[in-house]
This record gives C-alpha cells, sequence and structure tokens, in this order.
C-alpha cells in the first residue's frame, strides 16, 4: 500500500468518524438542551430522528451524485452542509431551528462512510475491499465512543452550545482535507478522458440497479443487521434492563458500552473473514445466523442472570458487524460504473430498517406498556423473539443471492 492510499483511507477514516459522532451525540445532549429549551422527551425524541430521516432519503441521491461527480466533490459539498447544522444547532433557540439544524446534519453527513467505500473499490483490489472498508467503519465506532463520556466532559466544561460551535470549525476542516487529500481513483489516462454519465444515464442505471434480484435479496438482509443492534443500543436496551434488573442509569450505561466496545472488535474481525472463506456469501451468514439465534435466546430464556444478558447483547454487537459485507457481497455484484447507485440503494436499507425496526417496536411495546409507562419484560421478550424470527426470515430470502469470490478476478459480464 502506497502513500498516498494510505493517506486517503486515513481521511476518509476521519468523515466516517465525524458522521458516527453526529449520529450518537445525541444522547449525553439530552438533559441540557431539553433543560435550555423546555422540550418534552417526545419532542426531543422526533428531533433527534430528523437526523436518521435525512440520512436515509439522501442515501439514493449520494449514488447519483457518487458517480456523477465523484466521492470526493460529494463527501466534502456535504460536509459543509453539515458545518452549517452544528452552526444552526449552536444558536438554536426552538425545536424548529433544532429539527431543521438535525436534518443538516443527517444529509451533511449521508455520504462519508458510502463514499469511502466507493473510494476504496476504486484505489484497492475487490479481494482488499472488505479488509480495508472494516477499518473505516471501525474508527466510525470511535466516533460513537467519543460521543459519549468525551463529548459530555466538554459539554460540562464549555457548554453544550459552544461544543458544537467548535465543531462546526472541526467539520469544516475536514471538509477541506477532504477536499484537499482524497481522489476518487488513481490517475491513468482512462480516467482522465473518461466522459461522467449524463443524468438520464444515471437514472437508467439506478432503475437498473433496483430491478435486480441479486441486490433486492441483499436489500432485505440490510434490513434487519445494522438495524436490529441500534434498536437496542440506541433505544430499548436502556429500558429493558431497567424493567429486568432495576438497573439505573449509571449501570445501564456500563452495561451498554459492551455493545459498541464488541461492534467495533466485530468489524475486525469480519472485514478478513470473506478472504479466509473466499466466499462473501458464506462470511454474512457467518454473522447474521447467528445474531438472529441471539436474539431468540435473548428472548426465549424466561428469567436469564444478568451476566448472561450482558453476554448475549455483546454478541448481538459483534454478530451485527457483518452488515458490512452485506454492502461488500452487493458491491461485487455491480459493475464500477455503478458503483455508487448499488452502494447507496444497500445502505438506504440499512437506514431504513433502522427506521422501520424503531418505529414498529415502539408500537409493539406500546402494547405492553403500563399506566405508569414502563414496558413490562414480557413484551421486551416477545419483541426479542419477533426481531430474531424477521433476522431469520431475511436470510431465507438472501440464500438464492449469487455468491462473491473475493479471491477470483472479476469480469464485466458477471456483475452487469
Amino acid at each position: 500500500m502506497n502513500l498516498q492510499r494510505i493517506q486517503i483511507v486515513c481521511v476518509l477514516c476521519l468523515a466516517g468518524m465525524i458522521s458516527q459522532f453526529y449520529r450518537a451525540a445525541n444522547s449525553v445532549l439530552a438533559e441540557p438542551v431539553m433543560g435550555d429549551i423546555g422540550m418534552s422527551p417526545t419532542a426531543y425524541g422526533s428531533m433527534t430522528a430528523a437526523f436518521f430521516v435525512a440520512f436515509m432519503v439522501m442515501q439514493l441521491p449520494s449514488g447519483l451524485l457518487f458517480d456523477r461527480y465523484g466521492p470526493r466533490l460529494t463527501i466534502s459539498g456535504l460536509l459543509l452542509l453539515a458545518v452549517a447544522g452544528a452552526i444552526v444547532f449552536a444558536q438554536g433557540d426552538s425545536l424548529l431551528l433544532l429539527v431543521l439544524a438535525r436534518g443538516l446534519l443527517g444529509v451533511g453527513c449521508a455520504a462519508a462512510v458510502m463514499g469511502a467505500f466507493v473510494v476504496i473499490s476504486a484505489w484497492f483490489s475487490a479481494r482488499h475491499f472488505a479488509v480495508v472498508s472494516s477499518f473505516v467503519i471501525a474508527t466510525g465506532h470511535l466516533g460513537n465512543l467519543l460521543a459519549t463520556a468525551p463529548f459530555a466532559y466538554s459539554i460540562e466544561a464549555i457548554g453544550w452550545r459552544a461544543s458544537f460551535a467548535v465543531l462546526s470549525g472541526i467539520t469544516l476542516v475536514l471538509a477541506v482535507v477532504v477536499f484537499v487529500v482524497v481522489r476518487d481513483r488513481p490517475e491513468t489516462p482512462v480516467a482522465k478522458s473518461a466522459d461522467p454519465p449524463s443524468w438520464t444515464e444515471l437514472m437508467q442505471g439506478l432503475a437498473m440497479v433496483l430491478k435486480m434480484r441479486d441486490i433486492q435479496r441483499i436489500f432485505v438482509l440490510a434490513l434487519i443487521a445494522y438495524p436490529s443492534m441500534i434498536t437496542i443500543l440506541g433505544l430499548w436496551g436502556g429500558p429493558y434492563l431497567h424493567a429486568a434488573f432495576d438497573m439505573d442509569s449509571v449501570a445501564v450505561g456500563n452495561v451498554l458500552l459492551f455493545m459498541p466496545v464488541c461492534s467495533l472488535v466485530g468489524t475486525l474481525c469480519f472485514g478478513p473473514l470473506d478472504q479466509l472463506l473466499n466466499s462473501r456469501k458464506r462470511a454474512v451468514l457467518t454473522g447474521v445466523v447467528p445474531l438472529g439465534l441471539t436474539l431468540l435466546l435473548l428472548g426465549a430464556y424466561p428469567e436469564p442472570p444478568v451476566v448472561l444478558v450482558v453476554v448475549l447483547l455483546a454478541a448481538i454487537a459483534f454478530f451485527s458487524s457483518a452488515s458490512m459485507l452485506i454492502i461488500a457481497h452487493g458491491r461485487g455484484l455491480l459493475p464500477d460504473h455503478m458503483a455508487g447507485r448499488g452502494i447507496t440503494s444497500i445502505n438506504t436499507g440499512v437506514m431504513g430498517g433502522a427506521t422501520l425496526f424503531q418505529l414498529g417496536t415502539s408500537l409493539f411495546l406500546g402494547l405492553f406498556t403500563g399506566a405508569e409507562g414502563e414496558v413490562s419484560v414480557t413484551g421486551f421478550r416477545l419483541m426479542f423473539l419477533g426481531m430474531g424470527a424477521v433476522a431469520l426470515l431475511a436470510v431465507s430470502i438472501y440464500l438464492p443471492a449469487r455468491d462473491v469470490h473475493p479471491k477470483q478476478p472479476r469480469r464485466e459480464s458477471e456483475v452487469s
């Protein structure tokens, strides 16, 4: 790996880290923001969700922009919207402004990780795609960790508004660095002379991607892997632990801390797995099948000891890291000129699945909510059982998809 490749990957890792940071930052912002603005928990939850909705909506447009203008311009340009979002958030004094800010942050961060995948697919051979991508995902988890205790210390020291003002400056510097350092592909005579596709050609290509049966099967699996984990970590893990074990917030935080750590470890483990197996499909199943079984076990065990629950939650986070290989599988089935549209189409499933899981489980658990607003343990157990069953159903739909063998050279006829 030459120096330019190392520099490009490092910068892309930083872009992925800032994207994950903004996604997770609202957990420690809740108390100071609600206190300053006078916002109800329901309103705060809606404001937080604006990021994910905007992020999801921007996936397909990002794919078109990747294939039309390249990931370098797309990532750096959209990060400028994230800068604007951070500034608006720092100045926001109403629900409307904070929703607008979170929406801008979601749009601004939407291209960071998928754009990194497109760049990596151009700079590295297909056999190394998953391995290098795993480093981008792993450093993204560092962004999740930075959004917890370190960010909380910053808020306590200088306030949440000043902290976001500093973040806007960091994001601006990062946008400039992406523009200066990143290159879409190695410079070759062919790359220099190639004309970008027209918008009509881009839309026709997107329609072709969405009609591919194998991509549809992979899309279904993308709906459940990461969404299962983030629904527990970001929404229901705390209430479940409180209902089942009467844990306070500190104990809940200590237990849930295992999940992002295990996600990071899982990313580093699953990244090289398709190389070892020479099968992207088997590597995906190695993660997603145990994920479904672990969810079923968590729901089926009547009164599990707390140690077992911690192990199962950590296992869910670990096995969900196979979601990066789901995207890699889809990329391997696509010709190079459709890479951006294909990758972002699958990632729309990832973010859309997270939205659907959170909305669906919220409605379901509403059936098991008591007069004091607490969900019964039975409701959580049935939720875990349902999530596990859905995961295994998605696996059955995915099974007929064509495999990708990273150690074998691709021929354009095999991926078109």
